[in-house]
């Protein structure tokens, strides 16, 4: 068996792509490695370029209209590492990342997931360890005015759900651990059947997360990082919004609604 998977998808996202893969082809040579691509009905030649510069990435062409977690699962599927990474397009990655929460991961077989540090291209935090939602953390953060999240009482409110609170200094469980980045044990995955296909966007990552913790835990580790480009595409497009409510709905069903 080798060591790791990655897991890459893009749909139109070759300016991504291209901005990636030098620092994944760095990572991902301390340790034996596999990148898997699902290009899902890209239209701006990723299928292309990554055949001709990187021949070596696995790639396959889905043309069926498919969301986040369905194209990881495709990657899942054909998967032959020890550990599964899951990641965005829109990234970079330090050179040690995959060494070492794979060497956490060894160390500590209680643990199903892992994140590490995500940054902003500025070199902040972004506050993407969460608690649980419930209705209010996700009114406020999605639909109320700016000024509206400053007042003290609502900041502290988001900053609790982010858990700025505990801080992202040191090592601790976390309940919702962002889907940008999951660095997965894949016998685990598998056995839980990956991501649930009918979160077209959004929310697929904390139900993954507490099926996950069915059985092991969800882990934050800050000793290395990675920088994600973050869009935030369901503050600006309505599309995005849909696929957001939609998935709502879905997760609250499942898990029960919660409003505090």
């Amino acid at each position: 068996m080798i060591d790791l998977s990655v897991s890459l998808v893009s749909c139109n996202q070759k300016q991504d792509i291209e901005r990636l893969l030098p620092s994944i082809i760095t990572a991902c040579s301390f340790l034996r490695s596999e990148i898997l691509l699902v290009d899902n009905r890209s239209i701006d030649d990723t299928t292309g370029f990554v055949k001709g510069m990187y021949p070596s990435i696995n790639i396959v062409e889905n043309s069926a209209i498919a969301g986040y977690g369905e194209n990881h699962n495709i990657n899942l599927d054909r998967a032959k590492g020890r550990y599964f990474i899951i990641m965005n397009s829109d990234m970079i990655i330090n050179s040690d990342v995959f060494l070492c929460l794979s060497d956490f991961m060894n160390e500590h077989d209680d643990i199903g997931i892992v994140s590490p540090k995500i940054l902003n291209k500025d070199g902040t935090v972004q506050g993407l360890n969460k608690r649980y939602p419930t209705i209010t953390d996700l009114f406020i953060r999605r639909f109320s005015p700016h000024y509206f999240s400053q007042i003290q009482i609502v900041r502290r409110r988001l900053d609790y759900y982010e858990m700025r609170d505990i801080g992202y200094d040191h090592i601790y469980d976390v309940p919702f651990l962002s889907g940008s980045f999951m660095f997965c044990r894949t016998d685990l995955l598998k056995k839980v059947g990956g991501f649930d296909p009918e979160y077209f966007l959004y929310f697929e990552d904390v139900d993954l997360c507490r099926r996950v913790q069915n059985t092991h835990r969800t882990v934050y580790n800050p000793s290395s990082s990675v920088i994600h480009f973050w869009k935030r595409e369901a503050h600006k497009n309505c599309l995005f919004t849909y696929y957001f409510i939609r998935s709502a709905f879905r997760y609250f069903n499942r898990w029960g609604y919660k409003f505090l």
